[in-house]
Protein backbone atom coordinates (compact mmCIF):
# COMPACT_ATOMS: atom_id res chain seq x y z
CA UNK A 1 0.00 0.00 0.00
CA UNK A 2 2.87 2.38 0.78
CA UNK A 3 4.14 1.85 -2.79
CA UNK A 4 0.93 3.17 -4.33
CA UNK A 5 1.36 6.54 -6.03
CA UNK A 6 -2.17 7.54 -5.08
CA UNK A 7 -1.66 6.53 -1.48
CA UNK A 8 1.45 8.67 -1.05
CA UNK A 9 -0.59 11.67 -2.16
CA UNK A 10 -3.27 10.72 0.34
CA UNK A 11 -0.63 10.68 3.09
CA UNK A 12 0.66 14.06 1.89
CA UNK A 13 -2.89 15.41 1.94
CA UNK A 14 -3.63 14.25 5.49
CA UNK A 15 -0.30 15.53 6.79
CA UNK A 16 -0.99 18.85 5.08
CA UNK A 17 -4.36 18.98 6.83
CA UNK A 18 -2.66 18.46 10.19
CA UNK A 19 -0.39 21.40 9.35
CA UNK A 20 -3.45 23.49 8.46
CA UNK A 21 -4.90 22.77 11.90
CA UNK A 22 -1.52 23.48 13.49
CA UNK A 23 -1.25 26.92 11.90
CA UNK A 24 -4.91 27.72 12.65
CA UNK A 25 -4.43 26.92 16.32
CA UNK A 26 -1.08 28.73 16.42
CA UNK A 27 -2.09 31.90 14.59
CA UNK A 28 -5.65 32.44 15.80
CA UNK A 29 -4.20 34.63 18.54
CA UNK A 30 -3.27 37.31 16.00
CA UNK A 31 -6.88 38.18 15.14
CA UNK A 32 -7.93 38.02 18.81
CA UNK A 33 -5.11 40.09 20.32
CA UNK A 34 -7.00 43.38 20.45
CA UNK A 35 -9.98 41.78 22.23
CA UNK A 36 -7.70 39.96 24.68
CA UNK A 37 -5.77 43.17 25.31
CA UNK A 38 -8.96 45.04 26.20
CA UNK A 39 -10.47 42.18 28.22
CA UNK A 40 -7.39 41.54 30.36
CA UNK A 41 -5.90 45.09 30.17
CA UNK A 42 -2.56 43.96 28.73
CA UNK A 43 0.34 45.84 27.12
CA UNK A 44 1.68 45.11 23.63
CA UNK A 45 4.72 43.50 25.25
CA UNK A 46 2.48 41.07 27.16
CA UNK A 47 0.57 40.30 23.96
CA UNK A 48 3.89 39.56 22.30
CA UNK A 49 4.67 37.00 25.01
CA UNK A 50 1.28 35.33 24.54
CA UNK A 51 1.47 35.08 20.78
CA UNK A 52 5.16 34.23 20.72
CA UNK A 53 7.23 33.03 23.66
CA UNK A 54 4.45 31.16 25.50
CA UNK A 55 4.04 28.95 22.46
CA UNK A 56 7.55 28.88 21.06
CA UNK A 57 9.69 28.05 24.07
CA UNK A 58 8.12 24.60 24.49
CA UNK A 59 7.35 24.07 20.80
CA UNK A 60 10.99 24.58 19.89
CA UNK A 61 12.72 22.86 22.81
CA UNK A 62 10.49 19.77 22.98
CA UNK A 63 10.67 19.43 19.21
CA UNK A 64 14.26 18.14 19.53
CA UNK A 65 13.68 15.12 21.85
CA UNK A 66 10.41 14.32 20.06
CA UNK A 67 12.19 14.41 16.71
CA UNK A 68 14.90 12.17 18.14
CA UNK A 69 12.15 9.73 19.10
CA UNK A 70 10.70 10.06 15.59
CA UNK A 71 14.04 9.00 14.06
CA UNK A 72 13.72 5.75 16.03
CA UNK A 73 9.99 5.10 16.61
CA UNK A 74 6.69 5.13 14.73
CA UNK A 75 6.28 8.63 13.28
CA UNK A 76 2.56 8.21 12.53
CA UNK A 77 1.78 7.57 16.20
CA UNK A 78 3.76 10.62 17.31
CA UNK A 79 1.86 12.88 14.92
CA UNK A 80 -1.55 11.53 16.03
CA UNK A 81 -0.75 12.11 19.72
CA UNK A 82 0.58 15.58 18.96
CA UNK A 83 -2.54 16.66 17.05
CA UNK A 84 -4.78 15.54 19.93
CA UNK A 85 -2.72 17.46 22.51
CA UNK A 86 -2.48 20.78 20.67
CA UNK A 87 -6.17 20.69 19.72
CA UNK A 88 -7.27 20.16 23.33
CA UNK A 89 -4.93 22.93 24.52
CA UNK A 90 -6.36 25.35 21.94
CA UNK A 91 -9.84 24.73 23.28
CA UNK A 92 -8.55 25.34 26.82
CA UNK A 93 -7.39 28.83 25.76
CA UNK A 94 -11.07 29.74 25.67
CA UNK A 95 -11.33 29.06 29.41
CA UNK A 96 -8.49 31.42 30.40
CA UNK A 97 -9.18 33.77 33.32
CA UNK A 98 -6.24 36.12 32.76
CA UNK A 99 -2.72 36.50 31.41
CA UNK A 100 -1.13 33.55 33.21
CA UNK A 101 -3.86 30.98 32.55
CA UNK A 102 -3.87 31.94 28.87
CA UNK A 103 -0.07 31.77 28.90
CA UNK A 104 -0.20 28.21 30.26
CA UNK A 105 -2.80 27.13 27.71
CA UNK A 106 -0.60 28.52 24.94
CA UNK A 107 2.28 26.52 26.40
CA UNK A 108 0.10 23.42 25.95
CA UNK A 109 -0.45 24.29 22.29
CA UNK A 110 3.31 24.54 21.87
CA UNK A 111 3.93 21.21 23.57
CA UNK A 112 1.50 19.46 21.23
CA UNK A 113 2.70 21.10 18.04
CA UNK A 114 6.30 20.11 18.83
CA UNK A 115 5.40 16.63 17.57
CA UNK A 116 3.89 17.74 14.27
CA UNK A 117 6.21 18.96 11.53
CA UNK A 118 9.56 17.14 12.09
CA UNK A 119 8.01 13.63 11.94
CA UNK A 120 5.82 14.76 9.02
CA UNK A 121 8.84 15.97 7.04
CA UNK A 122 10.57 12.66 7.71
CA UNK A 123 7.59 10.61 6.48
CA UNK A 124 7.22 12.76 3.36
CA UNK A 125 10.92 12.19 2.58
CA UNK A 126 10.25 8.44 2.53
CA UNK A 127 7.44 8.84 -0.01
CA UNK A 128 9.00 11.34 -2.45
CA UNK A 129 12.34 11.35 -4.28
CA UNK A 130 14.92 14.10 -3.69
CA UNK A 131 13.98 15.94 -6.92
CA UNK A 132 10.29 15.81 -5.88
CA UNK A 133 10.80 17.06 -2.34
CA UNK A 134 10.41 20.78 -2.98
CA UNK A 135 7.02 20.16 -4.59
CA UNK A 136 5.88 17.75 -1.88
CA UNK A 137 6.97 20.10 0.89
CA UNK A 138 5.41 23.00 -1.00
CA UNK A 139 2.05 21.19 -0.82
CA UNK A 140 2.63 20.47 2.88
CA UNK A 141 3.65 24.10 3.43
CA UNK A 142 0.33 25.27 1.98
CA UNK A 143 -0.83 24.58 5.51
CA UNK A 144 0.85 27.87 6.43
CA UNK A 145 -1.39 29.86 4.10
CA UNK A 146 -4.55 27.77 4.38
CA UNK A 147 -4.25 27.56 8.16
CA UNK A 148 -3.52 31.26 8.45
CA UNK A 149 -6.49 32.18 6.26
CA UNK A 150 -8.86 29.76 8.01
CA UNK A 151 -7.71 30.89 11.43
CA UNK A 152 -8.23 34.54 10.57
CA UNK A 153 -11.60 34.13 8.85
CA UNK A 154 -13.12 31.59 11.24
CA UNK A 155 -11.57 33.12 14.33
CA UNK A 156 -12.50 36.68 13.35
CA UNK A 157 -16.07 35.85 12.38
CA UNK A 158 -16.77 33.74 15.47
CA UNK A 159 -15.12 36.32 17.76
CA UNK A 160 -17.24 39.12 16.29
CA UNK A 161 -20.41 37.05 16.70
CA UNK A 162 -19.83 35.14 19.94
CA UNK A 163 -16.67 36.51 21.57
CA UNK A 164 -12.99 35.55 21.45
CA UNK A 165 -13.38 32.53 23.74
CA UNK A 166 -15.78 30.79 21.36
CA UNK A 167 -13.19 31.12 18.56
CA UNK A 168 -10.74 28.94 20.49
CA UNK A 169 -13.39 26.27 21.09
CA UNK A 170 -14.41 26.22 17.41
CA UNK A 171 -10.87 25.63 16.15
CA UNK A 172 -9.63 23.32 18.90
CA UNK A 173 -12.31 20.65 19.24
CA UNK A 174 -12.34 19.31 15.61
CA UNK A 175 -8.62 18.56 15.84
CA UNK A 176 -9.26 15.57 18.07
CA UNK A 177 -11.16 13.89 15.21
CA UNK A 178 -8.26 14.61 12.85
CA UNK A 179 -5.90 12.87 15.29
CA UNK A 180 -8.02 9.70 14.97
CA UNK A 181 -7.91 9.92 11.17
CA UNK A 182 -4.11 10.15 11.24
CA UNK A 183 -3.83 7.15 13.56
CA UNK A 184 -6.22 4.89 11.65
CA UNK A 185 -5.41 5.68 7.99
CA UNK A 186 -1.72 6.59 7.66
CA UNK A 187 0.76 3.72 7.28
CA UNK A 188 4.29 4.14 8.62
CA UNK A 189 6.72 3.74 5.67
CA UNK A 190 10.03 1.90 5.89
CA UNK A 191 12.64 4.46 6.94
CA UNK A 192 15.03 5.35 4.12
CA UNK A 193 13.06 3.28 1.58
CA UNK A 194 14.13 5.61 -1.27
CA UNK A 195 17.81 5.39 -0.29
CA UNK A 196 18.73 1.88 -1.50
CA UNK A 197 22.07 1.65 0.36
CA UNK A 198 20.66 2.82 3.67
CA UNK A 199 20.42 0.10 6.32
CA UNK A 200 17.16 0.74 8.19
CA UNK A 201 17.84 -2.12 10.62
CA UNK A 202 20.91 -0.49 12.12
CA UNK A 203 20.44 1.63 15.27
CA UNK A 204 20.38 5.38 14.74
CA UNK A 205 23.55 7.27 15.74
CA UNK A 206 23.45 9.01 19.11
CA UNK A 207 22.24 12.59 19.25
CA UNK A 208 25.72 14.05 19.76
CA UNK A 209 27.09 12.24 16.71
CA UNK A 210 24.14 13.51 14.70
CA UNK A 211 24.66 17.05 15.97
CA UNK A 212 28.36 16.97 15.04
CA UNK A 213 27.42 15.74 11.57
CA UNK A 214 24.87 18.53 11.13
CA UNK A 215 27.28 21.23 12.31
CA UNK A 216 29.85 20.06 9.72
CA UNK A 217 27.22 20.30 7.01
CA UNK A 218 27.61 23.86 5.68
CA UNK A 219 24.53 23.73 3.47
CA UNK A 220 22.42 22.65 6.44
CA UNK A 221 23.88 25.35 8.73
CA UNK A 222 23.42 28.06 6.11
CA UNK A 223 19.83 27.05 5.46
CA UNK A 224 19.14 27.03 9.18
CA UNK A 225 20.43 30.59 9.61
CA UNK A 226 18.66 31.95 6.52
CA UNK A 227 15.38 30.28 7.42
CA UNK A 228 15.53 31.59 11.00
CA UNK A 229 16.06 35.19 9.88
CA UNK A 230 13.31 34.99 7.27
CA UNK A 231 10.80 33.32 9.57
CA UNK A 232 11.35 36.06 12.16
CA UNK A 233 9.99 38.51 9.58
CA UNK A 234 7.14 36.19 8.64
CA UNK A 235 5.94 35.58 12.18
CA UNK A 236 6.21 39.29 12.91
CA UNK A 237 3.85 40.05 10.05
CA UNK A 238 1.37 37.28 10.76
CA UNK A 239 1.28 38.11 14.45
CA UNK A 240 0.78 41.87 14.16
CA UNK A 241 -0.49 42.90 10.72
CA UNK A 242 -4.16 42.41 11.60
CA UNK A 243 -3.65 44.62 14.66
CA UNK A 244 -1.96 47.25 12.46
CA UNK A 245 -4.96 47.34 10.12
CA UNK A 246 -7.42 47.55 13.02
CA UNK A 247 -5.49 50.39 14.69
CA UNK A 248 -4.60 52.34 11.54
CA UNK A 249 -8.03 52.23 9.90
CA UNK A 250 -10.51 51.41 12.67
CA UNK A 251 -11.88 48.35 10.89
CA UNK A 252 -13.40 45.27 12.53
CA UNK A 253 -11.66 41.96 13.12
CA UNK A 254 -13.75 40.37 10.37
CA UNK A 255 -12.74 43.07 7.87
CA UNK A 256 -9.07 42.77 8.81
CA UNK A 257 -9.27 38.99 8.50
CA UNK A 258 -10.89 39.23 5.06
CA UNK A 259 -8.24 41.66 3.79
CA UNK A 260 -5.33 39.58 5.03
CA UNK A 261 -6.90 36.32 3.90
CA UNK A 262 -7.40 37.70 0.39
CA UNK A 263 -3.75 38.78 0.31
CA UNK A 264 -2.59 35.36 1.49
CA UNK A 265 -4.75 33.49 -1.01
CA UNK A 266 -3.54 35.58 -3.95
CA UNK A 267 0.01 35.99 -2.65
CA UNK A 268 1.09 33.34 -0.17
CA UNK A 269 -0.76 30.37 -1.69
CA UNK A 270 0.64 30.66 -5.24
CA UNK A 271 4.01 31.76 -3.85
CA UNK A 272 4.50 28.51 -1.91
CA UNK A 273 3.60 26.39 -4.95
CA UNK A 274 5.71 28.50 -7.29
CA UNK A 275 8.74 28.14 -5.04
CA UNK A 276 8.38 24.37 -4.80
CA UNK A 277 7.83 23.72 -8.50
CA UNK A 278 10.45 26.25 -9.62
CA UNK A 279 13.10 24.86 -7.27
CA UNK A 280 12.42 21.25 -8.35
CA UNK A 281 12.57 22.23 -12.03
CA UNK A 282 15.84 24.13 -11.67
CA UNK A 283 17.32 21.50 -9.31
CA UNK A 284 17.35 19.03 -12.22
CA UNK A 285 20.06 21.25 -13.71
CA UNK A 286 21.89 21.90 -10.44
CA UNK A 287 20.88 21.48 -6.81
CA UNK A 288 22.30 24.90 -5.93
CA UNK A 289 19.11 26.43 -7.37
CA UNK A 290 17.31 25.16 -4.28
CA UNK A 291 19.16 27.94 -2.42
CA UNK A 292 19.24 30.56 -5.19
CA UNK A 293 15.43 30.57 -5.40
CA UNK A 294 14.91 31.65 -1.73
CA UNK A 295 17.83 34.11 -1.94
CA UNK A 296 16.29 35.97 -4.88
CA UNK A 297 12.73 35.75 -3.56
CA UNK A 298 13.58 37.28 -0.17
CA UNK A 299 15.47 40.14 -1.82
CA UNK A 300 12.33 41.03 -3.77
CA UNK A 301 10.00 40.58 -0.77
CA UNK A 302 11.88 43.15 1.32
CA UNK A 303 10.74 46.37 -0.42
CA UNK A 304 7.23 44.97 -0.84
CA UNK A 305 6.86 44.38 2.89
CA UNK A 306 8.19 47.86 3.69
CA UNK A 307 5.56 49.24 1.31
CA UNK A 308 2.90 47.27 3.18
CA UNK A 309 3.90 48.97 6.42
CA UNK A 310 4.47 52.48 5.15
CA UNK A 311 2.05 52.69 2.21
CA UNK A 312 -0.27 55.07 4.05
CA UNK A 313 -3.58 53.93 2.57
CA UNK A 314 -5.42 50.68 3.20
CA UNK A 315 -5.40 49.84 -0.51
CA UNK A 316 -1.64 50.31 -0.94
CA UNK A 317 -0.85 48.40 2.24
CA UNK A 318 -2.84 45.37 1.08
CA UNK A 319 -1.40 45.46 -2.46
CA UNK A 320 2.16 45.59 -1.16
CA UNK A 321 1.38 42.93 1.46
CA UNK A 322 0.07 40.60 -1.29
CA UNK A 323 3.26 41.07 -3.33
CA UNK A 324 5.41 40.61 -0.25
CA UNK A 325 3.53 37.47 0.78
CA UNK A 326 4.05 35.95 -2.69
CA UNK A 327 7.82 36.40 -2.81
CA UNK A 328 8.29 35.63 0.88
CA UNK A 329 6.38 32.34 0.44
CA UNK A 330 8.51 31.35 -2.57
CA UNK A 331 11.48 30.81 -0.23
CA UNK A 332 9.74 28.38 2.13
CA UNK A 333 9.52 24.97 0.42
CA UNK A 334 13.00 25.02 -1.18
CA UNK A 335 14.56 25.83 2.20
CA UNK A 336 12.83 22.90 3.91
CA UNK A 337 13.69 20.62 0.99
CA UNK A 338 17.39 21.48 1.35
CA UNK A 339 17.27 20.26 4.96
CA UNK A 340 15.87 16.88 3.92
CA UNK A 341 18.12 16.57 0.87
CA UNK A 342 21.47 17.08 2.63
CA UNK A 343 21.04 14.79 5.68
CA UNK A 344 20.81 11.04 6.12
CA UNK A 345 17.44 9.25 6.48
CA UNK A 346 18.00 8.53 10.19
CA UNK A 347 18.74 12.23 10.83
CA UNK A 348 15.83 13.83 9.00
CA UNK A 349 13.37 14.41 11.85
CA UNK A 350 16.10 15.71 14.16
CA UNK A 351 17.56 17.92 11.42
CA UNK A 352 14.10 19.41 10.82
CA UNK A 353 13.59 19.84 14.57
CA UNK A 354 16.76 21.91 14.92
CA UNK A 355 15.56 24.13 12.07
CA UNK A 356 12.21 24.58 13.81
CA UNK A 357 13.98 25.11 17.15
CA UNK A 358 15.94 28.11 15.95
CA UNK A 359 13.29 29.55 13.66
CA UNK A 360 10.62 29.33 16.35
CA UNK A 361 12.67 30.36 19.37
CA UNK A 362 13.98 33.43 17.58
CA UNK A 363 11.30 33.90 14.94
CA UNK A 364 8.08 33.07 16.74
CA UNK A 365 9.32 33.21 20.32
CA UNK A 366 11.27 36.44 20.35
CA UNK A 367 10.10 38.11 17.13
CA UNK A 368 6.61 39.16 18.31
CA UNK A 369 8.02 40.10 21.72
CA UNK A 370 10.63 42.38 20.14
CA UNK A 371 8.00 43.94 17.87
CA UNK A 372 5.76 44.56 20.87
CA UNK A 373 8.60 46.09 22.89
CA UNK A 374 9.66 48.32 19.98
CA UNK A 375 6.04 49.37 19.51
CA UNK A 376 5.77 50.37 23.17
CA UNK A 377 8.99 52.40 22.75
CA UNK A 378 7.93 54.08 19.49
CA UNK A 379 4.52 54.87 21.00
CA UNK A 380 6.13 57.65 23.02
CA UNK A 381 6.84 59.56 19.80
CA UNK A 382 4.35 58.15 17.29
CA UNK A 383 1.48 56.33 19.03
CA UNK A 384 -0.61 55.89 15.86
CA UNK A 385 2.12 54.19 13.82
CA UNK A 386 4.28 52.62 16.51
CA UNK A 387 3.54 49.06 15.35
CA UNK A 388 4.24 49.96 11.72
CA UNK A 389 7.68 51.29 12.57
CA UNK A 390 8.48 48.41 14.91
CA UNK A 391 7.69 45.81 12.25
CA UNK A 392 9.64 47.78 9.62
CA UNK A 393 12.76 47.34 11.74
CA UNK A 394 12.25 43.55 11.83
CA UNK A 395 11.69 43.38 8.05
CA UNK A 396 15.32 44.47 7.49
CA UNK A 397 16.40 40.99 8.65
CA UNK A 398 15.60 39.78 5.14
CA UNK A 399 18.85 41.35 3.94
CA UNK A 400 21.14 38.96 5.87
CA UNK A 401 18.66 36.12 5.21
CA UNK A 402 19.02 36.53 1.45
CA UNK A 403 22.81 36.79 1.66
CA UNK A 404 22.97 33.61 3.74
CA UNK A 405 21.11 31.67 1.04
CA UNK A 406 23.58 33.01 -1.53
CA UNK A 407 26.38 31.50 0.57
CA UNK A 408 24.43 28.24 0.93
CA UNK A 409 24.06 27.97 -2.84
CA UNK A 410 27.85 27.87 -3.19
CA UNK A 411 28.21 24.74 -1.01
CA UNK A 412 24.93 22.92 -1.65
CA UNK A 413 26.01 20.61 -4.47
CA UNK A 414 29.05 19.43 -2.53
CA UNK A 415 27.19 18.70 0.70
CA UNK A 416 24.22 17.04 -1.03
CA UNK A 417 26.58 14.67 -2.86
CA UNK A 418 27.79 13.28 0.49
CA UNK A 419 24.33 12.25 1.63
CA UNK A 420 23.10 8.92 2.39
CA UNK A 421 23.05 6.81 -0.42
CA UNK A 422 25.41 5.27 2.19
CA UNK A 423 24.55 4.25 5.72
CA UNK A 424 25.23 6.98 8.23
CA UNK A 425 26.52 4.40 10.75
CA UNK A 426 29.49 3.25 8.75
Amino acid sequence: MTDSKNYRYYVLGILTLTYVFSIMDRQIMSILLQDIKEDFDLSDSQLGFLVGLAFAMFYATLGIPIARLADRWNRRNIIAIAVAIWSAATALCGLAAGFWTLFLARVGVGIGEAGGSPPSHSIISDYFEKTELSRALAVYSLGTTLGGVAGLLIGGAIADAFGWRAAFFALGIPGVLLALIVYTTIKEPVRGRLNPDFDATRPAPDVFATLRSLLRNKAYVGTNIGHTLAVTVGYGFFSWFAVILIRNFGISKTEAAQLISTALLFGGFPGILAGGFLADHLAKRSLDWMAWVPAIALAIALPAYLGALLGGTQFLMIVFFTLGAFFFSVHHAPALAIVQAVVNPDQRALAAAFVFFFSNMFGLGLGPVIVGALSDAFALQSPDLSLNYALAVIVLLMIPASLTYVWTARVLNRDASKVAEKPSHA
